[in-house]
């Protein structure tokens, strides 16, 4: 069956769950589902052909596999279930690369990504306020109805893309462009996700390298970088950080602080390298991460977490060489290294930076996060990789 979907109601579908991510992950799913049984009815897959002209889909199709077959030496089916749904997400990745993309589309889909951002931040600031009488995600205020952690994520990535169309004008004017950066900067400041924070100071400066060329190379890195640090001026966030330094120089193997967030972090990293030391090849199997370092736990070889559950090794390498074992770290690399080189040759394109500044979050921010199981971590990089990232949509010259 093959149901004519208009192009606007195809593309909005599209742009749906990036939307609703930083307001409801309910609304999220419900968007997904929809856009898998339109996409289904429209008869776009009938273009397959297309996939095989994207460099990351043997990769994924094989990390795919090697996941679903990973777990027939699980104890833990239900979450591993969960991490090969995170995994499968890469089926988005496969239905954008057979959608008849075009510029405005293209435009129409970061503009969804952009009005989620803002509407979450209007309601977070009315819900802090008092103003609107729902609570902040986890009583945490300025979050509104997104984890803190993914919220910072997201308006790092957002920044990083204004910045290139502030340069560009290609999505909205100057003035806009301006607006925008300046609110979700002042969010970000407001809030404790240390993860996008530090991922913005890292990013930013090497954004601006790589946009402002010529004379302009080393100076405007500078001031990206005098910008960033001027962050810390903050009195919130300044403490946040050195909350953040306090807990790694406290953290030694013999003495474990298991209650703070880095200490719980780096004891899950250290959990995930020993598995990985003793299964190298097949690791423990999908989903039985917890299990096994749980065992750990009671053979005294890591720190015991109290109550904690740490179903991932906070770190995304970790993770998947623990579970999966060589086979599918290397799968996973394979993929990464793929979509990194798709996008990087697409750079001076909208859709491409847009692709690009988030595989740089992913990748960083991986070190001390487990994206690749998150739930819309795990979908915003299949979102980026289906983008049109080898058609040329340039609005000026690049050199």
């Amino acid at each position: 069956m093959r149901l004519r979907i208009p192009d606007p109601w195809m593309f909005s579908l599209y742009a749906l769950p990036l939307f609703f991510f930083p307001l409801s992950t309910a609304g999220s799913g419900i968007a997904m589902g929809l856009l898998i049984v339109a996409y289904g009815l429209s008869g776009h897959w009938r273009d397959w052909r297309a996939i095989g002209e994207r460099g990351w889909w043997l990769p994924w199709l094989l990390l795919m596999a090697w996941t679903a077959i990973g777990l027939l030496w699980t104890s833990n089916m239900f979450f591993g279930q969960k991490v090969t749904v995170s995994t499968f997400d890469a089926i988005f990745a496969f239905m954008g690369a057979t959608l008849p993309w075009r510029e405005r589309w293209v435009k129409w889909v970061i503009r969804w990504f952009l009005a989620g951002i803002f509407i979450n931040e209007l309601l977070a600031f009315l819900m802090t306020w008092k103003i609107l009488p729902w609570q902040n995600t986890d009583w945490i205020p300025y979050t509104g109805f997104c984890d803190h952690i993914f919220l910072s994520l997201v308006l790092a990535h957002a920044i990083l893309w204004l910045v290139y169309d502030q340069k560009q004008q290609w999505n909205f004017p100057r003035w806009a462009n301006w607006l925008l950066i300046v609110v979700f900067a002042l969010q970000m400041a407001l809030t404790p996700g240390r993860s996008g924070q530090l991922l913005l100071v890292l990013l930013l400066p090497v954004a601006l390298f790589i946009l402002y060329p010529g004379r302009w190379r080393w100076a405007v890195p500078v001031v990206g970088v005098l910008a960033a640090v001027g962050l810390f001026a903050i009195p919130d966030l300044r403490a946040h950080f050195l909350v953040g330094i306090q807990e790694l120089q406290h953290f030694s193997p013999a003495q474990a602080d298991v209650h703070s967030s880095w200490g719980i972090r780096l004891v899950a990293m250290w959990g995930g390298l020993v598995l990985f030391w003793m299964h190298p090849l097949f690791g423990v199997g999908t989903g039985n991460f917890y299990p096994a370092v749980m065992q750990l736990q009671a053979q005294h070889v890591i720190p015991a977490t109290g109550d904690f559950v740490m179903n991932t090794a906070a770190n995304s390498y970790i993770s998947e060489a623990a579970s999966l074992g060589i086979i599918g770290l290397l799968l996973f690399l394979w993929v990464l290294w793929a979509i990194t080189r798709e996008s990087w040759r697409a750079r001076w394109t909208p859709q491409g930076w847009f692709a690009l500044t988030y595989v740089a979050i992913f990748l960083i921010g991986g070190l001390f996060d487990s994206l690749s199981w998150g739930y819309a971590d795990a979908v915003n990089i299949a979102w980026m990789a289906g983008l049109p990232l080898l058609m040329r949509w340039s609005p000026k010259a690049m050199p």
